[in-house]
């Protein structure tokens, strides 16, 4: 696995989508030919931005696993398909090349910003990797002496990653920032606040080391790891503040990547297609009935924010496919079932709800509600609300002080204010309103009443994984799996799927399996269905 990255430089990244519009220019300029980079001019602050983009990027499995773990359910996908079936199952999105360089070019220059930064960026990316192929390439990756790299295994890589952020901490913390130019312009996150880097960082750290949580050896590290997170004294991100990036989206120049990908209005570009079943990403982005239907069952305010009503009604006395609760503004697909659209004619998206916000057409305001919020909406890493379900589990767990209760409380409020149930932002209280007339009136509920739940933890994971719908379907496959498979969703009803479960695992590909084949074969056999990521009990 040879890996070039000194002298094409970005030739794998989005550039062009970070184009700032207007006759200002942003950090990148209009006429700047990002595969004209060299060693010499691959400055720092060059080599960010589009790091940062990949960081929040929505990969391929993004749909995949939102279909797989029963939030979306594409309504007209043609039979026998690999995500329905579950074959050729991806091995996922892997670390950008450029990360390497970009420490070594930090580095280079005394710029402990860029570099602690760059070691964030590393975190992200191979942990997420860790948690969908679990031993992976790392210490030898992207080195080009070395052909056929070494597989290390998971939890040596999450702990090397823990090390990593702790570095990372110290090196921003510590910076000049006069030494690391334009990192105010090229830091499109945090636009160069150091005390917001801090608790990414640390919000970061109670992500990985909650993954781990249901694993009893690992106690005495974590413990020692909270208390790190402690002594360094940040804290975490703020509630109502999500890690994410906008390079300067818009119209005039690229949609934002969400917006592009799954808004059912959207007339401007940005989706992705898959050549063969010839269905693309704003196909797949409509409500699974699975989801839907916990939101009707529970009368849940947010079912109209998470998910869009229907374009058109289902006429009265239409033929439909299989029963669905009231109200009829709203209606989902049965993941995997095969549609006779001459037999079932309303059985397409103009009838199927799309994601919360579709409609929203317009550049984000205080009014924008739902997950689609406008065109030029920010992309996501960690959200607020997956930050606040994080403590709320930490907070029960004895990690943190606090109330376990009303930390709950705090987490499925933030999801409410997340999607601006309220449609004020600039009055989250609007928001909170709705919540506690919902929640009081959910009093027997033990799905959402903190009283009436007799699991509590299980409580707190349901609502969390209600939280995520649309949002990070990754993040809750990793608590579908820590967690031995809760909530129980249905598996496809796809007749020719080869499993009866939902995979647990991603699979190496088949490139890396012919020029790597020593390496990989030294793991073992691997199974979709069976073969547990390490942080999985």
């Amino acid at each position: 696995m040879k890996r070039t990255y000194k002298i094409i430089i970005v030739s794998t990244l989005l550039m062009t989508t970070m184009f700032q519009s207007g006759c200002k220019k942003g950090w990148l300029d209009v006429n700047y030919n990002p595969r004209e980079l060299t060693n010499t001019n691959a400055t720092s602050n060059l080599l960010l931005p589009p790091l940062l983009e990949v960081a929040a990027a929505i990969p391929g499995e993004f749909e995949i696993l939102s279909m797989w773990l029963g939030y979306w359910a594409g309504p007209t996908l043609p039979p026998a398909l690999n995500l329905t079936n579950y074959t050729n199952v991806p091995s996922g999105s892997m670390p950008s090349q450029t990360l390497p360089f970009l420490e070594e070019k930090a580095t280079a220059l005394g710029q402990d910003f860029y570099l602690g930064i760059a070691k964030v960026l590393r975190a992200i990316a191979w942990s997420r990797c860790v948690d969908k192929l679990n031993d992976v390439p790392y210490s030898e990756a992207f080195k080009q002496a070395i052909l056929r790299p070494k597989y290390d295994d998971g939890k040596s890589i999450y702990e090397d990653l823990m090390k990593q952020l702790t570095a990372a901490s110290a090196l921003i913390k510590n910076a000049e920032v006069s030494k690391n130019e334009k990192i105010a312009e090229a830091d499109i996150m945090f636009h160069g606040d150091k005390v917001k880097w801090l608790q990414f960082i640390n919000t970061l750290k109670l992500r990985l080391l909650i993954h781990q949580s249901n694993r009893p050896e690992r106690a005495a590290y974590i413990a020692s790891e909270i208390q790190t997170i402690k002594d360094q004294g940040s804290g975490f991100l703020p509630m109502g503040m999500d890690g994410a990036v906008n390079p300067g989206w818009g119209l005039n120049i690229k949609v934002s990547l969400y917006y592009g990908l799954y808004s059912s209005s959207n007339n401007r570009g940005g989706s992705r297609g898959d050549i063969f079943s010839g269905v693309n990403s704003v196909d797949f982005a409509h409500a699974n009935e699975y989801g839907l239907n916990l939101l009707k069952a529970d009368q849940d305010p947010r079912i109209g924010f998470i998910y869009s009503s229907v374009d058109v009604v289902l006429p009265a006395g239409a033929p439909d496919p299989f029963p669905q609760p009231a109200p009829n503004t709203f209606r989902g697909s049965r993941f995997g079932l095969p549609i006779n659209s001459i037999q079932y004619p309303y059985q397409n998206r103009q009838y199927i709800s799309a994601v919360g916000g579709s409609r929203n057409t317009d550049v984000v305001s205080a009014a924008s509600a739902g997950i689609i919020k406008g065109n030029n909406m920010d992309a996501w890493v960690i959200t607020s609300v997956e930050n606040a379900f994080l403590q709320a589990e930490a907070v029960f767990r004895g990690w943190l002080t606090g109330d376990p209760e009303q930390a709950y409380k705090t987490a499925l409020k933030e999801s409410f204010r997340w999607l601006n149930v309220g449609g004020n932002k600039a009055n989250p209280s609007l928001s909170d309103a709705i919540f506690d007339q919902w929640y009081t009136a959910q009093a027997s509920n033990q799905r959402v009443n903190w009283t009436a739940a007799p699991d509590k933890y299980k409580l707190i994971m349901f609502q969390k994984y209600m939280a995520l719908n649309g949002i990070d379907p990754i993040e809750t496959w990793v608590d579908y799996r820590r967690n031995g498979r809760f909530p129980d969703v249905p598996v496809s009803v796809d007749p020719t799927r080869i499993g009866n479960t939902i995979p647990i695992r991603f699979v190496y590909t088949n490139d890396e399996i012919i020029t790597n084949e020593a390496n990989v074969k030294a793991l073992g056999e691997i199974n979709m269905f069976t073969g547990k990521i390490w942080w999985m009990p």
